[in-house]
């Protein structure tokens, strides 16, 4: 009994351990963090979430609210609009995942 409840506990915890590609074609705006444009990894740690520039290996941290929908998404989007020349990301879709991370300003 033990070893299947470490096993699930194992298991349940390396959800959470995937990353996801995203592109920012802009400087993006992430709640109150701001990163330069450019290719990152995205990782969750419950609403905390780290960023790693891929070409740099700067790392950035702010937070999310992480929200769980019905379907399951195909595609990693991200939903954001446009001021002063940023890019102010409202929500992100991971796909793979029914996973929604949600910023807030």
């Amino acid at each position: 009994m033990k070893k299947t409840l470490l096993l699930l506990v194992a298991i349940a915890g390396l959800s959470y351990a995937k990353s996801f590609d995203i592109n920012f074609s802009q400087r993006a705006v992430l709640g109150p963090m701001e990163v330069e444009k450019g290719h990152y990894k995205l990782s969750i740690n419950g609403s905390t979430i780290t960023l790693v520039n891929e070409d740099t290996h700067k790392s950035f941290e702010t937070t999310a609210t992480v929200q769980t929908s019905e379907k399951k998404y195909i595609d990693t989007v991200v939903h954001s609009n446009t001021d002063s020349g940023k890019m102010m990301v409202n929500e992100i879709e991971l796909g793979g995942t029914k996973t929604v991370l949600e910023f807030h300003r």
